[in-house]
């Protein structure tokens, strides 16, 4: 009898199993990509290195889910987990954490898409048309390395389009909850995480605004975070103390042809400002270009320029990017990508974003970062 009604029970659970299914998608995908690097004009003495390095040319090494359900005609349950990883130690990205670039659950439908947990800010979103090479070594994260990392903890997002417009608002209180401190922290890891005796330290509150055609677009975007006198953090930014960034770009497409232009604008009123002896302000200019030149064949590359304002001697850097990418395959490609980082005055930028500080020239020194490697997508 206990048999019987067993079989009688699965018999009767599987069509609501298979509606459930049916109603229901969730996508395992990721990016396998490393490379090796070599720089010269590390540090005072000059040194150079050949080494594998965390972030590589193309996107970083991840891996995901995402999934969808739909609950009525028009509204779904939507949610995405997100996890970033080196694939030269097989260690966690973004600070260690577990799903560190994304983790977040909504609700989305023809008036757009509502959404809670750690995720991309306005500033990620308003950038993705135009910054053609994106977030990588070689990618704007060299110079300033909030950019590839705009991301937020306890965050509630809504973004929207309609006929082209887009639009999107993002608040986030504790914005980044990891202890990392001054000197070990960064960007993914700034120890500013909620201050239960103030409300408005850790925030972050972002905006976007743009609008894409055919063969061209535009946007624009206002990014803010606030620091705490509570601990400590990576921007050195005290309580009430803001790092506020606005940027603007546009985007066209020529046939084969795609070219983006970039413009930000920079205010830090932490201790230190942008960094030690370059003032509290700066300006961002990029002009970066991709030629598919064959289907298999990818060329592309930018020229960078910052200027930091009120530092205390005239400096500023150029950054110069090449890159040449080759598909074998629709899922796996190779590639050689170079920059070439020329800094002025008290500027020391490092032309190997991937590993940065830890590679970085001494001041006023120009460095060069070549790569090569392989990257798989499933």
């Amino acid at each position: 009898m206990k048999l019987k009604a067993l079989a009688v029970g699965v018999a009767l659970a599987f069509p609501m199993m298979a509606h459930a299914q049916a109603d229901t998608s969730v996508t395992l995908y990721g990016t396998i990509d490393t490379g090796i690097e070599w720089v010269n004009n590390i540090g005072a003495n000059e040194d150079s290195s050949v080494h594998f390095t965390n972030l590589t040319s193309s996107w970083p090494s991840h891996w995901g889910l995402r999934g969808t359900e739909q609950l009525s005609e028009n509204l779904q349950a939507v949610f995405n987990l997100e996890a970033g990883f080196n694939p030269g130690t097989g260690t966690s990205g973004q600070g260690g954490r577990l799903f560190g670039r994304q983790a977040w659950v909504g609700l989305k439908g023809d008036w757009g898409q509502i959404a809670f947990g750690r995720q991309y800010n306005m500033l990620f979103w308003g950038l993705l048309g135009a910054d053609i090479l994106g977030p990588n070594a070689h990618g704007l994260g060299s110079i300033d390395s909030y950019i590839p990392n705009a991301r937020m903890d306890n965050s509630i997002t809504y973004r929207g389009q309609w006929a082209g417009f887009k639009f999107g608002a993002a608040y986030a209180r504790g914005r980044d909850t990891l202890p990392g401190g001054p000197v070990t922290g960064g960007p993914a890891n700034s120890n500013c995480g909620v201050n239960y005796s103030n409300n408005g330290d850790c925030r972050a509150y972002s905006a976007m605004l743009g609008y894409d055609a055919a063969n061209w677009g535009v946007a624009a975007a206002y990014d803010v975070i606030t620091g705490t006198d509570a601990n400590p953090n990576f921007y050195s930014l005290g309580a009430g103390d803001k790092d506020r960034r606005m940027m603007a770009n546009a985007y066209m497409k020529f046939d084969a042809v795609k070219v983006g232009l970039i413009y930000m604008n920079r205010k830090n009123e932490g201790t230190f400002g942008i960094g030690p002896g370059l003032g509290d302000r700066s300006d961002l200019w990029t002009l970066n270009a991709a030629w598919n030149l064959t289907p298999a064949v990818t060329l592309d590359g930018s020229v960078n320029w910052i200027k930091f304002k009120n530092a205390d001697e005239s400096s500023r850097s150029l950054y110069y990017v090449a890159r040449a990418k080759y598909a074998l395959s629709k899922r796996t490609s190779t590639y050689i990508s170079a920059g070439y980082m020329q800094n002025k005055g008290l500027a020391r930028l490092s032309a190997a974003g991937g590993t940065g500080g830890q590679v970085g020239p001494a001041v006023g020194n120009n460095q060069t970062s070549v790569m090569v490697g392989v990257r798989h997508n499933f």
